[in-house]
């Protein structure tokens, strides 16, 4: 969807008569070609008896029972009917006489797959796109996507979708683009409509609630001491009540807790080669879920592939708020990074610290780094990557975008009970969103691979489950910032302060490496392109497959590929960026990492021991934090 500047946009495209305005452009569009909506009739009402002969392939079979006949009968005709539908948007932005704007098929597109995913009966979500789908001229089937495609044997783009059926998400999610909320069945679909597979291997199924990372019954710590080592390790992790265990499963890249604070634990990682870069990295990890996205599991880390490319690395670990930590607004978070930054810097004796923010952790950084340019010590950032960050919320689709009243509501809860939990937020925002996947990637099977793919799956699951509450202070705080970052805001009279300086992105100038999901079902990637634009300094964008949380999760030994370009191209287009962006393949991991490395400064020798100037190790990674439950 291309972006429109202010003076681009009409009344229309700006308010509630957006959607009937597309409505009748795509009436007049499709009215100039008779002949294709007359194919596309016949097509859908072809395949509408092919459902009633019960000879239909549209409806999947869901992986964790039978299905009612009615109920799939239900699905197939809606499977048809949303197909026929985007086939004649397809044909309406292909009129050569009058075409559909590309935005409004993009809106209506997003209307649709919101109908389908309220109607569709087990509540499967369904990203409406192309024209390969039911009710086409030729009668094949729909094409339902739901991110990163793969080739089966025919050659035609297969989806995955892993799904669960808990619901989580964040409302700073929703202020701030940080989110992953309902899930269903795991499973594969075909865009044929024939194959329905089993992604992962474990035995967890719809019916019941995603396991969240296991509690130790008995967890040995070895804590420093004269006589032992400086680098503890846990002798013994046993787990308690199923799901993945931390350390072991997930979060389980050696390493040790070096600061420990009220907010947070910074964690320290062992290096992985003999030498290592001088800068070191910091995670600042989402503000309500918990860190280890970034640290998922066993070969699916990205914290490890970094170690593996000689960088040093660092990451936040946020303590659960309680009641009696209301008052833990967006100052409180920032200045929790920078004392990080400081330790960071104190441990490796480097002057400057490379910072890398996940989802809403990027928002923070971003607010950080503005802090530091206004009173002038931006120099003690060496470079920041921003992942699945959006500091524009104007691109959201429709419905998607917060509102004022919502916004509100979640409020009042919070400044109540002092914190939002998670389910509290799941009640107040899953109505808006629907039922919204997690897509890691495209999983390949055969090969010996389902294993790995089945524990992959497994972790991302027990992270979208593994939320944090939030303060009623951070709330409102992120809340203002995304109010002051969106759609027409003034970005040279900032109403947002952080530790008493004006957030104004225009004058973060250390250089920036931004990814954007192409494939996330409320976030177009346009919102971050329009955050690229807001930045000053060099800037690299990388549009990755995914959505906002899958498409982070890119090992080279799945990724198929991405498109990258310097944020400056395409003229403040985005189509145009796209358009002029280099098609890379493997993984965009490599390309941070390489990133990272040139401006990481010279080669030394890796520490011999984590921790130092008075920074001692004191518990084994991944910490304390990660296993609290929080205060009540």
């Amino acid at each position: 969807m291309e972006a429109m500047s202010e003076r681009d946009r009409t009344p229309a495209d700006a308010g509630p008569l957006a959607l009937p305005a597309a409505g009748l452009r795509l009436a007049a569009a499709v009215s100039a070609r008779p002949l294709l909506l007359l194919r596309r009739g016949g097509g859908w009402v072809a395949e509408l008896g092919r459902v009633g002969l019960g000879r239909s392939d549209l409806a999947p079979d869901v992986p964790a029972g039978p299905v009612a006949p009615v109920a799939r009968c239900a699905a197939q005709v809606l499977l048809a009917t949303t197909g026929a539908v985007a086939g004649l948007l397809d044909d309406a932005v292909a009129s050569p006489d009058m075409p559909l704007p590309a935005a409004d098929a993009e809106r209506l597109r997003a209307t649709l797959a919101g109908l389908t995913s309220l109607l569709l009966p087990g509540g499967g979500p369904l990203v409406i796109t192309g024209s390969a789908g039911a009710g086409a001229p030729d009668g094949t089937a729909a094409t339902a996507r739901t991110g990163p495609g793969r080739q089966d044997d025919r050659g035609r783009a297969a989806t995955t979708a892993v799904t669960d059926a808990t619901a989580a998400t964040d409302t700073a999610d929703t202020v701030a683009t940080d989110t992953v909320t309902a899930h269903t069945a795991d499973s594969v679909v075909a865009t044929d409509g024939v194959t329905t597979e089993s992604v992962a291997t474990d035995t967890a199924t719809a019916d019941e609630p995603c396991p969240a990372p296991a509690e130790a019954a008995e967890r040995v710590f070895t804590p420093p001491g004269a006589d032992t080592p400086s680098v503890p390790f846990d002798t013994g992790a046993r787990d308690a009540r199923g799901g993945p265990v931390p350390g072991r499963d997930v979060a389980a890249t050696p390493g040790a807790v070096v600061l420990r604070t009220p907010m947070f634990e910074l964690l320290q990682y062992l290096p992985r080669t003999e030498k290592v870069r001088d800068t070191p990295v910091l995670v600042v990890p989402p503000l309500v879920h918990r860190y280890w996205l970034a640290d998922l599991a066993p070969g699916y880390s990205l914290v490890e592939h970094l170690l593996e490319k000689g960088l040093q690395v660092f990451a936040l670990s946020w303590r659960p708020a309680g009641p009696a930590d209301a008052d833990r607004d967006l100052d409180a978070h920032a200045a929790a990074v920078l004392d990080a930054v400081d330790a960071c810097g104190r441990i490796t004796r480097a002057p400057r610290v490379s910072l890398l923010g996940v989802r809403t952790g990027g928002l923070l950084t971003a607010a950080v780094q503005a802090h530091q340019a206004a009173i002038g010590l931006d120099d003690r950032v060496a470079a920041v990557a921003y992942l699945a960050t959006v500091l524009d919320q104007s691109d959201a689709l429709p419905g998607f975008a917060p509102d004022p009243a919502t916004v509100a509501e979640t409020a009042d809860l919070a400044a109540r009970d002092g914190v939002l939990d998670g389910a509290t937020a799941v009640r107040a925002w899953a109505w808006r969103r629907g039922p919204d996947r997690v897509l890691p990637w495209a999983v390949p099977h055969g090969g010996g691979t389902a294993d790995l793919d089945g524990r992959a799956a497994r972790a991302m699951r027990a992270w979208v489950a593994d939320l944090l509450p939030l303060p009623a202070g951070l709330h409102t705080d992120l809340a203002a910032l995304a109010a002051a970052t969106g759609d027409g805001a003034d970005p040279d009279r900032p109403d947002v302060r952080v530790l008493g300086t004006p957030v104004r992105f225009a004058e973060l100038r250390r250089d920036s490496y931004l990814v954007a999901a192409d494939d996330d079902p409320v976030q177009p990637w346009t919102g971050g392109y329009r955050t690229a634009q807001r930045l000053g300094g060099g800037c690299r964008l990388v549009l990755a497959p995914g959505d906002q949380a899958g498409a982070l999760i890119a090992p080279p030994s799945m990724a198929t590929g991405f498109r990258a370009a310097p944020c400056s191209t395409g003229d403040g287009v985005a189509q145009r960026w796209r358009a002029g962006a280099e098609a890379v393949e493997g993984s965009w991991w490599d390309d941070l990492a390489r990133w990272l490395v040139e401006r990481s400064g010279t080669v030394r020798d890796a520490p011999p021991e984590l921790g130092g100037r008075r920074l001692r190790p004191l518990f084994p990674a991944p910490g304390t934090y990660l296993g609290e439950p929080a205060p009540v």
